[in-house]
Order: structure tokens, then C-alpha cells, then sequence
């Protein structure tokens, strides 16, 4: 029913526009702040630019995945020619508005452009959140209003997915900021972002428990759940590949930087985030297709 590509559609798309949500509304309100100095609106100008432009590569290889899936990619144009009033119809204008908006916010941002004024920008970062938020809940109805999977058609598999999509973005721009040069002068803002990045671990804790409820709750369900949690199958990459090491291990280093409020480097821990992101698409489907 969904294959490997539409795993990593899912999850590229939801890390991509997460990472443009993210990037997006960092720069929106780090250009309101009237203290910035030179030197942090250059750190941030640089960080800016390659987050862009991981996040619109991370959609174009989703839309490629897409594509592979199709089996006869000429077939996609279709989806814009006769579009319907289906989620599949939303889906597919809703990333290629993402691809279409980050790929010019990654050109704005990593090379020279001098018609393109300020204004354009801020429209653009403001069209950004739109449609990435939109492309981050996608992510999660295009699998739950499959009816026809007990697992998935759940009421809280958008949020738990959206949830993850952003989480994953979080993590990704951490990875990315060491690599840029004086970004240790953006240190408050990052404290900033990982106490929203704690706030978004919590909510999506609280969403998974509630997508195991839901299936408990229902009896079509009990038999993809328990697939889950099969220790012989699925079980160990779901409790402690996602649970343990994709959330609780991320959650206890945001704990410590939210308390103690110091920043440290725990690249690890973020691919772990990030990695965690994938097994959950992958453990949901699986489980749903046994």
C-alpha cells in the first residue's frame, strides 16, 4: 500500500518543512529586534542561508521519492492539470508551493540578488510558514485518512506527525549551526529555540501516547499494535529506537540546556532526533501494513 519511497516522502517532506518553518519564523522575528548587532545579523545571515538551503533540497528529494513511486513520473502532471477535491490534490499544490517559495528564499539568501528588496523577502518567509506548516500536517493526514488501516486513521496521527516533522527541523538547524562561523553570538537566540525545541518533545510525547491509546481503543487496531510492540519485530525499534533514543534521550539534553542554560554541543543527539523522526514513519506504516 505505501512503499519505502512514500516512507521517505513522508519524512523528508515533514524534516524539509520543518526546517523552513523553523528558519522562517527565526528570521522574521530576528529582523524585528532592534539589538541585533553587525555581527550577529552576519552569523545569522549565514546560518540563515544554509538552512534554506538544506530545507529546499530536503523537499525536492521528496518530491523525487514521490515521483520514483509513481512508477510513471508524466502521470504527475495530471495532479495539476485535473485537480480534484481530494488530499491528494492539496498535497501535491501544497509541496509544490513549498518547493516553489524555499527554493526562492535558498537563492535570496546563498547567492546575490539585488532585485530582490526586503519586503519580498519578509512576503516570502510569511508565505513560507503558510505552506510549510500546511506540508507539516500533510504529512500525517495523507496517512490517517486512510480508513481502511484502523492504526493509521487516528486522531492523533496528523499532530503526532506534524509534531515530529518539526521536531526533526529543530534538530536539523542545531546540526547546521556549528558549522557557521561566530554563530556563538546567536547563543541567546539558540537557548530560545531549545526551549521551544523541549516544548515541542513534550507535546509530542503526550501525541504518541495518545496515537497508542486511540488503537487500544480500537479493536481493528490491537492487531497492528501489537505488531508494534513485538519484541521479535517492530518493538525494538519503536521503544527504544524512537521512545528511548529518538525522544527521551533529546528530551533529558533540553531538560539540562533549559536548566542549566548552557549551551552544548550534542550533534549525536540530534541525528538521533532526527533519525527518530524515520522510525516512526517507518514503525506506523509497517505495523499498519501487516
Amino acid at each position: 500500500m505505501l512503499g519505502t519511497l512514500v516512507v521517505l516522502y513522508l519524512f523528508q517532506g515533514g524534516c524539509g518543512a520543518g526546517v523552513m518553518f523553523v528558519t522562517a519564523a527565526w528570521s522574521l522575528a530576528f529582523h524585528r529586534t532592534r539589538t541585533r548587532t553587525q555581527e550577529q545579523t552576519a552569523a545569522f545571515g549565514d546560518l540563515k542561508a544554509r538552512c534554506y538551503g538544506i530545507g529546499f533540497v530536503m523537499l525536492c528529494l521528496a518530491a523525487l521519492c514521490l515521483l520514483l513511486d509513481l512508477g510513471r513520473p508524466e502521470l504527475a502532471f495530471l495532479l495539476f492539470t485535473r485537480p480534484t477535491l481530494s488530499i491528494l490534490s492539496f498535497g501535491s499544490f501544497t509541496l509544490l508551493a513549498s518547493i516553489l517559495v524555499s527554493g526562492f528564499l535558498a537563492v535570496a539568501n546563498l547567492m546575490y540578488v539585488p532585485f530582490v528588496r526586503a519586503g519580498a523577502r519578509k512576503a516570502a518567509e510569511a508565505a513560507c510558514l503558510a505552506v510549510s506548516l500546511c506540508m507539516m500536517a500533510y504529512t500525517g493526514v495523507y496517512v490517517g485518512w486512510i480508513e481502511a488501516v484502523a492504526l493509521w486513521n487516528n486522531a492523533a496521527t496528523p499532530a503526532l506527525f506534524a509534531l515530529s516533522s518539526l521536531s526533526a527541523g529543530v534538530s536539523t538547524v542545531f546540526v547546521i549551526a556549528p558549522f557557521v562561523r561566530d554563530v556563538t553570538r546567536l547563543s541567546g537566540w539558540m537557548l530560545l529555540l531549545h526551549r521551544v525545541h523541549l516544548a515541542v518533545l513534550v507535546l509530542e510525547l503526550v501525541m504518541l501516547a495518545g496515537f497508542v491509546a486511540f488503537g487500544f481503543s480500537n479493536p481493528f487496531a490491537r492487531e497492528s499494535l501489537a505488531i508494534l510492540f513485538d519484541p521479535s519485530g517492530l518493538g525494538p525499534w519503536f521503544v527504544v529506537g524512537l521512545v528511548g533514543l529518538g525522544l527521551l534521550v533529546p528530551l533529558a539534553v533540553e531538560v539540562f540546556v533549559t536548566v542549566t542554560k548552557r549551551l552544548v554541543r550534542a550533534l549525536p543527539v540530534d541525528l538521533l532526533c532526527i533519525a527518530g523522526g524515520l522510525v516512526l514513519r517507518f514503525c506506523v506504516v509497517w505495523s499498519g501494513m501487516h
